[in-house]
C-alpha cells in the first residue's frame, strides 16, 4: 500500500520537473533585510480605555476582569464613526474618528479578542473582521512595498494577516544565524496587487518592517494556517509528510532519525493501513540541507491555494520539520515559491530510491 503515496509524491514530482520555470516574484533592487520607516511615538494605552474594554469584555464572557488581560493596542483614525465596524443597514456618520485598537486575552482559555473604541471609550466595539491587521500598520506596509521597488499592477489589498510573537529576527532567520531570544508583538501580512503575493512581517506599531522573499509568491495564494492545535514531531521524526483526501482519508510518511520511513493510512481515526520501510543516513541528510538550503521556517504556519480552485477536491499535502510546517493544495503545486519547489523534489527523491531499494 506503500506505492500509493510513492506514487502521489512521485506524480508531483514530475509535474515540477516538466513545467516551465514559474517568474520570480518582484523584489526591491538592494532591499535590506529590515525596513525601518520614521518611528511613531510611543503611545501607552490610557487606563481608562483598557479598563472598560475588559469589563466590556469580563461582561460577555460572564468572567471576572481579573481573568482578562491586555494584548497588544494602537491607536488609530477609524474611517468612520462605527469604527469601521458599522452593519450593511447601519447608518454610520462619515467622519474621521480617533480611537484605539485593543486586543483583550481571557487567560484561561487564551483565546483573543480585538476591539475598536473612540478615543473616550465612549464607543466600543468588538471586530467580528477575518483578519484585525491595525490600519496604521496597514498603511505603512503598502508604503514599504511602493517606496522599496516593487512594482504592483493594481491597487494593493490585504488578503491575510494574523499577530505574532517575533523573536529579534522576526521570524526571517538565515541558517546559522542566532537570533535574540525577545518576544516582539507583531503581526504578519500577506499583500497583493491580484498577481502577486508579498508577505511582510512587521513589530506592533509598523516601525520595523521586513519582507519574507522566501516565501512571497506568484500564483499561489499564500493564507496563514490557524494554529490551534499546532502539528507536533515526536522525538525521534526528522520529517512528516501528509496527504489528506476531500473523502476523509489520510496517507502520512514519517521520517526517523533511525533511517526508519512509516506508512500510516487511516479514515475517520481508523488506521487502514501501516507499514515501514529503510532509507539511507545519507537521504536523511541531503533532506535536512535542503530544508536549510530553502529557509524552510520562513514557511511556518502559512498555507497556499490556487488563485482559482479548478479542483476543489484536490488533496491538501502539509510537510511538518522542526523548522515549522506548510500546507498546499496539490492543485496548485506548479505556482508554488521556488525554494518550497526545492523542498518538495527532495523529498520525492527519498521516497524514490526507497521505493527502487524494494
Amino acid at each position: 500500500m506503500i506505492h500509493r503515496i510513492t506514487f502521489s509524491l512521485l506524480s508531483t514530482v514530475l509535474l515540477l520537473s516538466c513545467s516551465t520555470n514559474p517568474q520570480p516574484v518582484s523584489t526591491p533592487a538592494n532591499s535590506p533585510d529590515t525596513t525601518t520607516v520614521a518611528e511613531t511615538p510611543d503611545q501607552p494605552l490610557p487606563d481608562t480605555i483598557s479598563n472598560q474594554v475588559k469589563v466590556t469584555l469580563a461582561d460577555r464572557l460572564n468572567v471576572t476582569v481579573d481573568q482578562l488581560a491586555i494584548g497588544r493596542h494602537s491607536r488609530e483614525t477609524w474611517s468612520d464613526g462605527c469604527l469601521g465596524l458599522g452593519g450593511p443597514a447601519e447608518s454610520c456618520l462619515a467622519a474621521l474618528t480617533e480611537g484605539w485598537q485593543v486586543e483583550v486575552i481571557d487567560t484561561q482559555s487564551d483565546k483573543r479578542y480585538f476591539y475598536r473604541t473612540d478615543l473616550s471609550g465612549d464607543q466600543i466595539r468588538l471586530s467580528t473582521l477575518e483578519n484585525n491587521l491595525p490600519p496604521s500598520i496597514r498603511d505603512r506596509i503598502f508604503e514599504t512595498a511602493r517606496s522599496s521597488g516593487l512594482k504592483p499592477s493594481e491597487s494593493l489589498g490585504i488578503i491575510d494577516a494574523d499577530p505574532q510573537t517575533w523573536n529579534g529576527c522576526y521570524g526571517l532567520a538565515d541558517p546559522n544565524q542566532l537570533c535574540t531570544e525577545i518576544a516582539i508583538l507583531g503581526w504578519r501580512a500577506v499583500i497583493s496587487d491580484g498577481v502577486q503575493y508579498w508577505i511582510y512581517h512587521t513589530d506592533n506599531s509598523g516601525d520595523t518592517i521586513r519582507l519574507n522573499e522566501t516565501a512571497s509568491s506568484r500564483g499561489a495564494v499564500p493564507r496563514f494556517i490557524p494554529m490551534v492545535n499546532p502539528r507536533m514531531l515526536g522525538d525521534e521524526t526528522v520529517f512528516q509528510n501528509t496527504i489528506s483526501h476531500e473523502s476523509g482519508e489520510q496517507e502520512t510518511l514519517m521520517l526517523e532519525n533511525d533511517e526508519r520511513l512509516i506508512y500510516i493510512q487511516e479514515r475517520d481515526g481508523e488506521v487502514m493501513n501501516q507499514e515501514t520501510k529503510t532509507v539511507r543516513q545519507s537521504q536523511i541528510q541531503a533532506l535536512l540541507r535542503q530544508l536549510e538550503a530553502s529557509n524552510f521556517s520562513h514557511f511556518d504556519g502559512i498555507r497556499y491555494q490556487p488563485p482559482v480552485s479548478d479542483d476543489d477536491e484536490a488533496p491538501t499535502v502539509t510537510f511538518t520539520a522542526r523548522y515549522g510546517t506548510v500546507e498546499y493544495s496539490k492543485s496548485s503545486v506548479e505556482a508554488l515559491p521556488t525554494e518550497l519547489q526545492a523542498v518538495i523534489e527532495e523529498w520525492g527523491n527519498v521516497v524514490e530510491q526507497m521505493d527502487q531499494a524494494e
